[in-house]
Protein backbone atom coordinates (compact mmCIF):
# COMPACT_ATOMS: atom_id res chain seq x y z
CA UNK A 1 0.00 0.00 0.00
CA UNK A 2 2.86 2.38 0.72
CA UNK A 3 4.14 1.95 -2.84
CA UNK A 4 0.73 3.01 -4.16
CA UNK A 5 0.72 6.08 -1.89
CA UNK A 6 4.08 7.19 -3.28
CA UNK A 7 2.92 6.63 -6.86
CA UNK A 8 -0.34 8.46 -6.29
CA UNK A 9 1.46 11.45 -4.80
CA UNK A 10 3.76 11.72 -7.82
CA UNK A 11 1.30 10.72 -10.57
CA UNK A 12 -2.38 10.40 -9.66
CA UNK A 13 -3.41 8.23 -12.61
CA UNK A 14 -6.51 6.06 -12.79
CA UNK A 15 -4.63 2.75 -13.14
CA UNK A 16 -2.79 3.42 -9.89
CA UNK A 17 -6.04 4.17 -8.11
CA UNK A 18 -7.58 0.96 -9.43
CA UNK A 19 -4.55 -1.02 -8.25
CA UNK A 20 -4.75 0.54 -4.83
CA UNK A 21 -8.45 -0.24 -4.49
CA UNK A 22 -7.90 -3.84 -5.62
CA UNK A 23 -5.06 -4.33 -3.15
CA UNK A 24 -7.15 -2.84 -0.35
CA UNK A 25 -10.08 -5.15 -1.13
CA UNK A 26 -7.83 -8.21 -1.11
CA UNK A 27 -6.23 -7.13 2.17
CA UNK A 28 -9.64 -6.72 3.79
CA UNK A 29 -10.74 -10.12 2.49
CA UNK A 30 -7.58 -11.70 3.89
CA UNK A 31 -8.15 -10.02 7.26
CA UNK A 32 -11.76 -11.22 7.35
CA UNK A 33 -10.67 -14.77 6.47
CA UNK A 34 -7.99 -14.86 9.16
CA UNK A 35 -10.17 -13.39 11.89
CA UNK A 36 -13.00 -15.80 11.11
CA UNK A 37 -10.59 -18.74 11.01
CA UNK A 38 -9.04 -17.72 14.30
CA UNK A 39 -12.44 -17.64 15.97
CA UNK A 40 -14.30 -20.54 14.31
CA UNK A 41 -11.51 -22.70 12.78
CA UNK A 42 -13.23 -22.47 9.39
CA UNK A 43 -12.77 -20.18 6.42
CA UNK A 44 -15.34 -17.77 4.99
CA UNK A 45 -14.16 -18.43 1.40
CA UNK A 46 -14.25 -14.78 0.33
CA UNK A 47 -10.55 -14.33 -0.56
CA UNK A 48 -9.46 -15.65 -3.99
CA UNK A 49 -6.81 -17.93 -2.45
CA UNK A 50 -9.27 -19.68 -0.16
CA UNK A 51 -11.86 -19.96 -2.93
CA UNK A 52 -9.28 -21.55 -5.24
CA UNK A 53 -8.11 -23.94 -2.54
CA UNK A 54 -11.70 -24.99 -1.80
CA UNK A 55 -12.34 -25.67 -5.50
CA UNK A 56 -9.15 -27.76 -5.69
CA UNK A 57 -10.08 -29.79 -2.61
CA UNK A 58 -13.63 -30.39 -3.85
CA UNK A 59 -12.47 -31.49 -7.31
CA UNK A 60 -9.78 -33.75 -5.82
CA UNK A 61 -12.18 -35.49 -3.45
CA UNK A 62 -14.81 -35.89 -6.18
CA UNK A 63 -12.34 -37.39 -8.66
CA UNK A 64 -10.70 -39.58 -6.01
CA UNK A 65 -14.07 -41.00 -5.04
CA UNK A 66 -14.92 -41.56 -8.71
CA UNK A 67 -11.60 -43.35 -9.24
CA UNK A 68 -12.23 -45.67 -6.30
CA UNK A 69 -15.93 -46.40 -6.80
CA UNK A 70 -16.42 -46.24 -10.56
CA UNK A 71 -13.19 -46.64 -12.57
CA UNK A 72 -15.05 -46.83 -15.89
CA UNK A 73 -16.65 -43.45 -15.30
CA UNK A 74 -13.25 -42.12 -14.21
CA UNK A 75 -11.75 -43.15 -17.57
CA UNK A 76 -14.70 -41.49 -19.34
CA UNK A 77 -14.05 -38.34 -17.30
CA UNK A 78 -10.45 -38.28 -18.53
CA UNK A 79 -11.63 -38.40 -22.15
CA UNK A 80 -14.28 -35.75 -21.53
CA UNK A 81 -11.81 -33.38 -19.88
CA UNK A 82 -9.37 -33.65 -22.78
CA UNK A 83 -12.14 -33.01 -25.31
CA UNK A 84 -13.51 -30.07 -23.32
CA UNK A 85 -10.09 -28.44 -23.12
CA UNK A 86 -9.55 -28.88 -26.85
CA UNK A 87 -13.03 -27.48 -27.66
CA UNK A 88 -12.75 -24.46 -25.35
CA UNK A 89 -9.25 -23.60 -26.59
CA UNK A 90 -10.50 -23.80 -30.17
CA UNK A 91 -13.45 -21.52 -29.43
CA UNK A 92 -11.18 -18.96 -27.77
CA UNK A 93 -8.54 -19.18 -30.49
CA UNK A 94 -11.05 -18.73 -33.36
CA UNK A 95 -12.84 -15.93 -31.47
CA UNK A 96 -16.28 -17.55 -31.52
CA UNK A 97 -17.37 -15.58 -28.47
CA UNK A 98 -19.94 -12.84 -28.85
CA UNK A 99 -18.99 -10.72 -25.86
CA UNK A 100 -16.22 -10.20 -23.36
CA UNK A 101 -18.39 -11.79 -20.67
CA UNK A 102 -18.69 -14.96 -22.76
CA UNK A 103 -14.92 -14.99 -23.31
CA UNK A 104 -14.35 -14.60 -19.57
CA UNK A 105 -16.74 -17.50 -18.91
CA UNK A 106 -14.87 -19.70 -21.35
CA UNK A 107 -11.56 -18.78 -19.76
CA UNK A 108 -12.93 -19.74 -16.34
CA UNK A 109 -14.21 -23.04 -17.75
CA UNK A 110 -10.81 -23.67 -19.33
CA UNK A 111 -9.07 -23.01 -16.01
CA UNK A 112 -11.46 -25.40 -14.23
CA UNK A 113 -10.91 -28.09 -16.88
CA UNK A 114 -7.14 -27.70 -16.65
CA UNK A 115 -7.37 -27.99 -12.87
CA UNK A 116 -9.34 -31.24 -13.21
CA UNK A 117 -6.80 -32.54 -15.75
CA UNK A 118 -3.95 -31.74 -13.34
CA UNK A 119 -5.75 -33.52 -10.49
CA UNK A 120 -6.45 -36.56 -12.68
CA UNK A 121 -2.76 -36.70 -13.61
CA UNK A 122 -1.87 -36.58 -9.93
CA UNK A 123 -4.34 -39.35 -9.10
CA UNK A 124 -3.10 -41.56 -11.90
CA UNK A 125 0.58 -41.06 -11.03
CA UNK A 126 0.02 -41.95 -7.35
CA UNK A 127 -0.20 -45.55 -6.29
CA UNK A 128 -3.73 -46.67 -5.41
CA UNK A 129 -4.56 -47.27 -1.76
Amino acid sequence: MQEFDVLLDSNPAVEYCAGMVTADIRNRQADDELLYFQEYKKFLYVHPFTIQRKQEQDAFSELRQLQRENPDQFITEITNIKQNIRRIESNIRTEKYKSEAELEGWQKNLAAANLRKKIISTLISNKPD
